[in-house]
């Protein structure tokens, strides 16, 4: 016969156990790979923008070619912009970012939306900041690959292979002493 301790049993830990919503997120960057960004792509600038994603600041996304991403704040007891994580990040090349952003706003309420996706622009829909990068179309898919390689969010499922696109744009070189 278990021993009652409290609202908990003698033989069930507190600390354990299973929550209905529990899942989890799993996001990777690649620190050499963002320090040596810029001499991989020399000439393509990276600036970027953003508008709270709502429906209302739609009038904010250009009508122009470029990358994108989505950032939320995942919240306490974290602090300060620790909080802010990249969700996704997608390219605007057959369609102008602003018609990227008009898909999202009626995906994120679709059944038939990417679960990833949904599910990220859904939980944070409080804190869901939407950016963009305005570049030239010539410079959007590979500059969307090299995003990808430097910072794997966990809303993308396509993630490139470094050894074929970065190639030898950098090498790290240990002493032999």
């Amino acid at each position: 016969m278990d021993e009652v301790f409290g609202e908990f049993k003698k033989s069930i830990s507190p600390l354990t156990g299973h929550l209905d919503k529990e899942y989890g997120l799993i996001a990777k960057w690649y620190p050499n790979y963002i320090d040596e960004f810029s001499k991989v792509l020399p000439g393509v600038s990276v600036t970027w923008k953003f508008c709270n994603f709502t429906k209302e600041a739609k009038i904010n996304v250009p009508k122009c070619f470029g990358v994108y991403c989505f950032t939320g704040e995942i919240g306490d007891p974290f602090p300060g912009d620790s909080k802010t994580v990249i969700l996704y990040i997608g390219k605007a090349t057959d369609q102008y970012l602003s018609e990227r952003y008009e898909d999202y706003l009626g995906e994120v309420n679709s059944s038939k939306g990417r679960v990833k996706v949904t599910n990220s622009l859904r939980k944070y829909r409080q804190s869901l900041r939407f950016w963009w990068c305005e570049l030239p179309s010539s410079h959007v898919e590979i500059t969307e690959r090299h995003l990808l390689m430097c910072y794997e969010p966990p809303a993308n499922d396509q993630i490139p292979q470094k050894e074929k696109h970065w190639g030898k744009a950098f090498v790290l070189s240990y002493s032999e002493e």
